[in-house]
């Protein structure tokens, strides 16, 4: 029980640790996303302000670059969603690790109070093979 216990125990941290990770590359995930997105949008202001001046060919290649950029932004957004279900995966095996730990700790505490309560049990209530009283009137003759 007690291996069990520390088998729990470990796989428990390593799934913390797991989720942790997660939970991290999650948020740098939703910076970069943000992070593409102003760029895309800066881009796009400038590629209005090119052509807004008569420079066609730099609004082309603005445009181009922040198509580029929008290709990255759906790769980031799908990882995203990946790492979403992933997470809620793996919140999921969290609470059952943490449940099956609590169950291993109430049957170990169980144990250690029957086998206390059976050791004091025994010394308490523990009869003498003979009653005293009854031995004397014997040794008596009655």
């Amino acid at each position: 029980m007690l291996d069990m216990a520390s088998d729990v125990g470990v796989a428990l941290k390593q799934a913390v640790e797991g989720l942790r990770a997660t939970q991290d590359s999650m948020v740098t995930s939703q910076r970069l996303a943000k992070n593409l997105d102003r760029q895309s949008e800066t881009i796009y202001e400038r590629a209005k302000a090119a052509i807004a001046s008569g420079d066609e060919e730099t609004a082309r290649t603005l445009l181009l670059e922040r198509e580029a950029i929008k290709e990255k932004l759906l790769k980031v957004l799908r990882n995203l969603a990946e790492d979403k279900k992933r997470l809620a995966t793996m919140e999921s095996n969290v609470e059952a690790l943490e449940a099956r730990g609590l169950e291993i700790e109430s049957l170990l505490r169980r144990s250690v109070g029957a086998a206390a309560l059976k050791d004091t049990g025994m010394s308490e209530f523990s009869l003498e093979p003979e009653d005293p009283l009854l031995k004397k009137f014997r040794d008596l003759g009655m």
